[in-house]
């Protein structure tokens, strides 16, 4: 289930340009003090947090685990009764705006507490990664990708990266499940172009195992095959040897950046033009 969750076709313009839109409300200074209050209650629970054991990957299984899950009313989930009731809110304080109680949720059950912020606060999200130098401007497959001004308005987890998109698991958003689709009230998955706007930045957990499982790149074939390529690294003196099998994996894309480091080329597990003619140049050099 992960992989079809994974690795459906992300060249479609129009359902690119339909999944991308971001369904929530960005939280005003009484929703995020009120939020910020609701972090310090679950303050003292963060600290006795278990030592780190998971890695995107099982954050990435856990989240899959949700897609398609839908409110039992206006905002009230599960994933805000697991974190906490913040007053002012209908359903007796659980039905607050969701999407970061739900990736946090995730987090703390898929053996990674206290790797990330427990929060429902996207300001508190994104300060926490912000201070534990966890911040990036680029994805990787377990980030957080945090939307709008200041990051202010939703958060998603990454679960694939390509050269242009990104794929994502996010609740409280929009999506479509069995042909329909619905609007801003589950979990679902989708594609966004990582040029997109309303990317603000990505929170990196720090997860004890950064091998996520699967690549965070898509592999360019039209130069070469994936067979070439893991032909190619190994005729390069690449230790240990990768196997020639035509599976693009993680360690076939570790590969590949080796070579690219090898022969002076930006090293992103992309084999593309300037990768093909770096290489020839390189094989070629007396």
């Amino acid at each position: 289930m992960i992989e079809q969750a994974l690795n459906e076709d992300v060249n479609d313009e129009a359902t690119l340009q339909q999944q991308a839109q971001v369904v929530v409300i960005e939280d005003s200074e009484t929703e995020q003090k009120r939020k910020e209050e609701l972090e310090e209650r679950i303050g003292p629970r963060k600290a006795n947090a278990p030592s780190l054991n998971g890695s995107p990957r099982s954050m990435i299984a856990e989240a899959t685990k949700h897609l398609g899950y839908r409110e039992s009313g206006n905002n009230e989930t599960k994933f805000n009764w697991w974190l906490g009731k913040i007053q002012g809110y209908p359903h007796n304080g659980y039905g607050y705006p969701w999407c970061h109680s739900f990736v946090s949720y995730c987090l703390w059950h898929s053996d990674s507490p206290g790797a990330g912020p427990r929060t429902a606060g996207y300001a508190t999200g994104v300060t926490w990664f912000k201070s534990h130098g966890r911040w990036h401007s680029t994805p990787k497959a377990g980030d957080f990708v945090y939307y709008g001004a200041n990051g202010g308005t939703h958060v998603e987890l990454v679960t694939t990266v390509t050269a242009n998109t990104i794929r994502t698991i996010g609740g409280n958003t929009s999506g479509s499940l069995g042909g329909n689709f619905f609007n801003g009230n589950g979990v679902y998955a989708k594609t966004v172009s990582r040029a997109s706007s309303k990317i603000h930045g990505y929170g990196r957990p720090e997860y004890k195992s950064d091998d996520s499982g699967v690549p965070s790149v898509t592999p360019i074939t039209s130069v070469r095959s994936v067979r070439q390529q893991q032909e190619a690294v190994n005729g390069l003196g690449y230790t240990p040897k990768l196997v020639v099998d035509n599976e693009w994996g993680p360690k076939t894309e570790a590969g590949v950046k080796w070579l690219q480091k090898t022969i002076g080329t930006t090293a992103d597990g992309q084999w593309g033009q300037n990768t093909e003619a770096k290489y020839i140049a390189h094989v070629r050099r007396p």
